[in-house]
C-alpha cells in the first residue's frame, strides 16, 4: 500500500543495550534511525505488533480505542540488537500522542514503551538520546563525543530476545556479580566524565554474554580480535547477533578484524559500520528520510 501524505514523522534513533556488564542498565543511541508515523484506519494485513501498541495507547490515555496504522521508513535493521523493536514501540505511541495531544509526554511515553518491550534500556536511551543509565527515581544521561565511535558488526543472521533471556541462569555466582558491578561502575565513569578511554578493559561480562555465546558463533573470538586491533572494549549489542566495538581509534582495522573472525567462525555476509552517538534522541520530523 503506497504510503499516504503525512502531517509528522517521529524521528527514533537505534540504540545498543548493556554494554558488556550493563544488562538492562546500560542503553546509548546511535546515528542510525526509523522514522514512524500513524495513519487512521486498518491495515490491509493483519499486525498484531503494531495492534498491541495503538491498544497499549488508548488503553493508558484512558480514551476510547481507534485503529491506526503503522508506517516505518528507516535503516534501523530488525531483530539484530540495535533496538529495532523499542524504535517501533516508542515511535507509535508518540506519534499517537502528538496527534492527540499535540505534545509529546517523554516520561509517560518511556514507562508506557518499557512495558511493552518489558525492560527499559533501549527504549530509555531511543527516547533521550546519549548514553543512559537506568535505575533509580528516574535515568541518568551523559552526552557522547562524535570522536567516540561504535565499530558495528552485523551478522546476517536474526535473533529472538525472548530466545536470548531464555538461555540466562537464574542465579549467578557472587564473584561474576561482583565483577560486572565493578566493570559497570567503570564505563559509567568514564563515560559521564569524558574521560573515554578510561573505560578500556572493562567491558567484559559474566551475567548475559557467556549464556547467549552459542546464538552467535564466533562472537568471543570476535570480541577478542577487535580489543587487539585497538578497541576499548567490544559487547554482544542487546540481545544479539550485532557485536559493536568501542574506540577513539583505528575504526577500519577493528571493523575488518571482527569481520575476519565471524566468518571464519561461518558467517557468510557480516556488514561493518561506524556509528557515532545520537544526542538528541526521539523527535518530531515534517518529512521521513528516503527509503
Amino acid at each position: 500500500m503506497k504510503t499516504p501524505a503525512l502531517p509528522f514523522w517521529i524521528r527514533v534513533p537505534a540504540t545498543t543495550a548493556n554494554l558488556g556488564p550493563g544488562f538492562d542498565a546500560f542503553g546509548l543511541a546511535l546515528n542510525l534511525y526509523n522514522d514512524v508515523s500513524v495513519s487512521p484506519g486498518r491495515s490491509a494485513k493483519p499486525d498484531p505488533f503494531s495492534d498491541e501498541i495503538v491498544d497499549a495507547y488508548f488503553h493508558a490515555r484512558q480514551r476510547a480505542p481507534q485503529p491506526y496504522r503503522l508506517h516505518v521508513r528507516g535503516t534501523v535493521p530488525p531483530s539484530r540488537g540495535l533496538g529495532s523493536s523499542a524504535t517501533i514501540r516508542l515511535g507509535m505511541l508518540a506519534a499517537l500522542d502528538y496527534l492527540h495531544r499535540r505534545k509529546l509526554d517523554l516520561p509517560w511515553l518511556i514507562q508506557t514503551a518499557t512495558t511493552l518491550e518489558g525492560h527499559p534500556d533501549n527504549i530509555t536511551a531511543a527516547a533521550l538520546g546519549g548514553f543512559v543509565v537506568c535505575g533509580g527515581l528516574r535515568p541518568a544521561k551523559a552526552n557522547i563525543s562524535t570522536r567516540l565511535k561504535f565499530v558495528t558488526a552485523i551478522p546476517k543472521l536474526q535473533t529472538s530476545t525472548k530466545t536470548a533471556r531464555s538461555l540466562l541462569p537464574r542465579t549467578v555466582p557472587f564473584r561474576d556479580a561482583v565483577a560486572n558491578l565493578q566493570n559497570a561502575s567503570r564505563i559509567t565513569a568514564a563515560l559521564f566524565q569524558g574521560r573515554y578511554e578510561e573505560a578500556r578493559g572493562a567491558f567484559s561480562d559474566h551475567l548475559h554474554q557467556p549464556y547467549r555465546s552459542t546464538l552467535v558463533p564466533g562472537l568471543n573470538e570476535a570480541i577478542l580480535q577487535a580489543e587487539k586491533a585497538g578497541a576499548m572494549g567490544a559487547f554482544l549489542s542487546g540481545a544479539g547477533p550485532t557485536i559493536m566495538a568501542m574506540t577513539l581509534q583505528s575504526e577500519k582495522a577493528i571493523g575488518r578484524a571482527m569481520q575476519k573472525a565471524l566468518h571464519r567462525a561461518g558467517h557468510r555476509s557480516v556488514e561493518i559500520r561506524v556509528l557515532s552517538a545520537d544526542n538528541r534522541g526521539l523527535r518530531i520530523v515534517r518529512s521521513a528520510r528516503k527509503p
